[in-house]
């Protein structure tokens, strides 16, 4: 979800108009240490449960899905609303070598059966030292907090849910350089957000259905620098005997020091058809983007963009689809840092992209399941130009084909197997000054490969052993307009041991050949490393 993801998951209604979608993550898990249950509604508030510690890196940030879901599971966002957990407290301590700390904390308050509360706290910290591009080692420290409470109230089948956050992330900056008087610094911000719903699930849509919202953020290294703000309003019904109506209008506003910033608003209607065997939807994303910098008005667009999907089940093992999709994304500098924590203090406009993907899948009794696609990318979207030891956001136009495939196997005694692969093509001699769209300077490489090889036994005991190879990521700087990054491999494992419901032990090892890997330009990710901890429920 971010500029470059340029997406993030698909909500009920318009992505960019659930305030679902603007709080930090959207993770649809609810938080139970024996097991991990898909929900089959959209989340409304945040809970903030990890049912696994990030302990696998995103080793640079592109724009484009991951082609197989290896990334580490993020705390998750869940409706406090339709579940109520059993146990009260859940709690996550980890460490590991190099230095790193990982908390994840949930507690219920004690509440009447339509009332609910609680609290929660995430904290991620690296307090290594690694070795810059000169050959010398310096602090690389990484840390992102957050802590919040939330309330609800349940009226009949709507709900009123409340949410207020604060945050604290660092990054220590590498490879600085001393320019005249100019002393480098490293990066930091603060952040408040808050969050406030009222309406239905979007779950049963053979009645009317709205749902209002409204969000806030104030962020910076004063807290109030920096103002964001949202508004949301969702509609759907019935139409037909099998079909839906779905309509979301947005606002959404964000300042940098009050003088530059982007406004865009946001219509966008849908029909839904669901049939035994077909699956269709068909609509439109209109906006209205306005952007200033530095009080002066860069001008305003409206867009009109699609948005439709089609599948049909012939059978489990072989469902057909195609979707097409547009989408205006944000430019703030909040997403943006979701992409790349070292990018410059600084708003741009937002990245537009339109995407034609289509395949075939199938699952055969859950023993096995694949995914083939091909597609293709075109819009402007965000990179990142290192300057230094920062990096100056820029949109570059791109058109990009891709195709790929994943696997998922089931195997007798509780073996596993999963793998995907994902080819790139584009023109890769553009570059900011140019004009011209390419890859240089977004680090998207022209192949991946994902595989992952795992073992349970019964409840108890669970181990898997992954690898990630990166193809050539090209960047750019102010030094060097086309910087190359080789391929690289990623060898991990990870492994959990329950004595019971309520309480594992977990070790992970990543990194564990020791290679050179790069998050972007100039900044390398931990060496081989561990980590430990426990997770419990009470």
């Amino acid at each position: 979800m971010a500029a470059a993801a340029a997406a993030g998951a698909a909500a009920a209604q318009e992505g960019d108009a659930s305030i679902a979608q603007r709080i930090e993550v959207t993770r649809q898990y609810v938080p139970e240490l024996s097991e991990v249950r898909k929900l089959d509604f959209q989340p409304r508030m945040t809970d903030t449960v990890t049912l696994k510690p990030d302990i696998r890196y995103s080793i640079t940030p592109t724009p484009w899905k991951s082609v197989f879901g290896t990334k580490p599971i993020e705390p998750v966002a869940i409706s406090t609303a339709e579940y109520r957990q059993q146990r009260p407290v859940y709690l996550m301590l980890g460490g590991g070598y190099p230095a790193r700390s990982m908390l994840d904390f949930y507690a219920a308050f004690a509440a009447p059966r339509d009332v609910r509360a609680g609290a929660y706290a995430n904290h991620y910290g690296q307090w290594a030292r690694l070795q810059n591009d000169r050959g010398t080692k310096e602090p690389a420290w990484w840390t992102e907090n957050t802590a919040g409470i939330y309330a609800g109230r349940d009226f009949g089948r709507r709900s009123l849910d409340f949410d207020i956050r604060y945050g604290y992330n660092y990054y220590t900056t590498i490879g600085k350089v001393m320019s005249g008087d100019c002393v480098p610094g490293d990066l930091y911000y603060h952040k408040v957000q808050t969050a406030l719903t009222f309406g239905d699930a979007f779950t049963d849509l053979s009645r009317f259905n709205y749902r209002f919202g409204i969000a806030g953020t104030l962020w910076g290294r004063g807290l109030v620098d920096n103002p964001e703000g949202s508004a949301f309003a969702d509609f759907g019904w019935k139409a037909g005997r099998r079909g839906a109506v779905v309509v979301g209008v947005s606002f959404r506003g964000a300042w940098n020091d009050w003088d530059t910033g982007e406004w865009v608003a946001a219509l966008a209607p849908e029909y839904r058809l669901r049939t035994e065997r077909l699956s269709l939807h068909a609509g439109v994303k209109a906006y209205y983007d306005r952007f200033r910098f530095g009080f002066e008005e860069q001008g305003s667009h409206v867009y009109v963009l699609p948005k439709a999907g089609i599948s049909y089940r012939v059978a489990d093992v072989f469902v057909p689809y195609a979707e097409l999709d547009g989408r205006v994304g944000p430019g703030s500098y909040l997403e943006l840092s979701r992409l790349n924590p070292y990018v410059e203090q600084t708003n741009i406009a937002g990245a537009r992209r339109a995407e034609l993907r289509g395949g075939f899948r199938g699952d055969a009794g859950g023993v096995f399941a694949y995914d083939v696609y091909a597609g293709y990318l075109m819009g402007e979207l965000p990179y990142f130009v290192k300057c230094e030891d920062t990096f100056l956001p820029v949109l570059a136009p791109v058109n990009l084909f891709y195709a790929g495939a994943g696997i998922g196997l089931r195997l007798p005694m509780g073996f596993g197997v999963q793998a995907g692969v994902r080819y790139d093509s584009y023109d890769n001699g553009g570059n900011f000054f140019s004009g011209r769209g390419g890859r240089v300077g977004m680090g998207i490489p022209e192949f991946t490969f994902t595989g992952e090889v795992s073992y349970r036994y019964r409840d108890r005991f669970s181990v898997s052993a992954g690898v990630e190879v990166l193809g050539e990521r090209r960047f750019a700087s102010l030094q060097n307009l086309d910087t190359a990054v080789p391929a690289t491999v990623n060898l991990k494992v990870d492994a959990e041991y329950k004595t019971g419901p309520r309480f594992s032990i977990f070790a992970a090892g990543d990194n564990l050949l020791n290679r050179r890997i790069y998050r972007c330009l100039g900044y390398p990710t931990l060496g081989a490393n561990v980590v430990a901890g426990v997770r419990m429920l009470f």
